[in-house]
């Protein structure tokens, strides 16, 4: 059966194969087209129904199958492995949180001010750091501005800088570099000679000093008794006698050679005189000072009696002048002290002994 143009049926209409529609005009309309048990086609205005279970799943609990149903959150979360979001923060309140939001860096927020921030690369920015319980060491470069420095000997009070005036520090173990040390009093053990200006005065090491030096007191003690030994005035110059023998005297000669004295002769007995302090002229010769010979003083001369250039034995003082024709009497000092000690400082006149 074919219709042409619109067709309206009054009666109940039975179709019992497929039924097609074609041409449908879009609308917003809510109603729908339903079927009943029956076949029965009727209009629909809510299209719905309910739900007839709610499950919850890991993590949750809660649920229902008829009614209303609730669903809860789990306390502890053991399956979620991710939260990943570019405005994520973490927290108990707007006052206390976590802040994910800015590239690279990790905020937390304290109170309503952003204490701590971890930045990329280890870096670490925080408003103040309380180490009052902290049980382990900082490694590595702590820097920034101190809170409270109040409690600290010798620190400005709440400022990080330190005061002018540090009177009560009493050990610094390994202080390596200081400034200039404008006044004050030396009071610690001394400082080694390596620490010291080359140009410094190491009084018990030999040093050679260049320039005016002005001394205006010396003070000689006694020498030990080891032969050569001398506290005065010392040269190293000219060439080593034939026979360098310490605690002999000996003269300078005309080719700066030293030769052993004897007061025989003016030859032997006049111009420079000096002891020797070794078994060469490099260790030392010593022109004036607190000295010991090598021989033993001939006459028993006592302390303080003066002392000739001995005429019978090379090499000698006597507390006895000579008196032999052509012997040459020539102060050398006098007898300080025990043994072969004495105050060396040769007379530059003579006396030549005609007999």
């Amino acid at each position: 059966m074919k219709w042409i143009g619109q067709h309206i049926v009054d009666l109940i209409a039975r179709f019992r194969g497929d039924i097609y529609l074609e041409g449908l005009a879009t609308t917003a309309e809510p109603n729908v087209l339903v079927v009943d048990s029956n076949g029965k086609v009727s209009k629909s205005t809510s299209v719905g129904g309910d739900i007839t279970s709610v499950v919850a799943g890991t993590g949750l609990n809660g649920g229902a199958t008829s009614g209303a149903a609730t669903v809860n959150v789990d306390a502890s979360q053991s399956e979620i492995n991710a939260i990943l979001n570019d405005g994520l923060k973490v927290g108990r309140g707007g006052d206390n949180f976590i802040n994910f939001a800015t590239d690279d860096q990790i905020q937390f927020t304290v109170g309503t001010a952003q204490a701590i921030t971890f930045k990329a690369a280890g870096a670490i920015e925080a408003t103040r750091v309380d180490a009052t319980n902290v049980n382990a060491a900082f490694t590595g470069d702590l820097t920034g501005e101190a809170d409270t420095v109040a409690t600290i000997t010798g620190l400005a009070p709440d400022t990080a800088t330190t005061q002018a005036t540090q009177a009560a520090i009493t050990t610094c173990a390994n202080l390596t570099t200081t400034g200039t040390i404008g006044t004050g009093t030396w009071e610690g053990t001394k400082i080694a000679d390596a620490f010291l200006s080359d140009n410094t005065a190491h009084l018990d090491t030999t040093q050679t000093f260049t320039g005016v030096k002005r001394i205006s007191a010396r003070e000689f003690t006694t020498v030990g008794g080891t032969d050569g030994d001398c506290k005065g005035d010392i040269i190293t110059i000219g060439l080593d006698a034939s026979s360098h023998v310490a605690g002999n005297i000996y003269f300078l000669n005309s080719s700066s050679r030293w030769v052993i004295t004897d007061a025989d002769a003016a030859a032997t007995s006049t111009g420079l005189l000096a002891v020797a302090m070794g078994s060469a002229a490099s260790e030392g010769m010593c022109i004036r000072g607190m000295v010991s010979l090598k021989t033993t003083f001939p006459g028993s001369p006592a302390n303080g009696d003066v002392l000739y250039l001995d005429n019978a034995t090379d090499g000698a003082a006597t507390g006895t002048a000579p008196t032999g024709n052509g012997d040459i009497v020539r102060v050398l000092g006098y007898k300080i002290g025990s043994g072969e000690r004495m105050w060396f400082n040769p007379d530059n006149t003579f006396i030549e002994v005609t007999a």
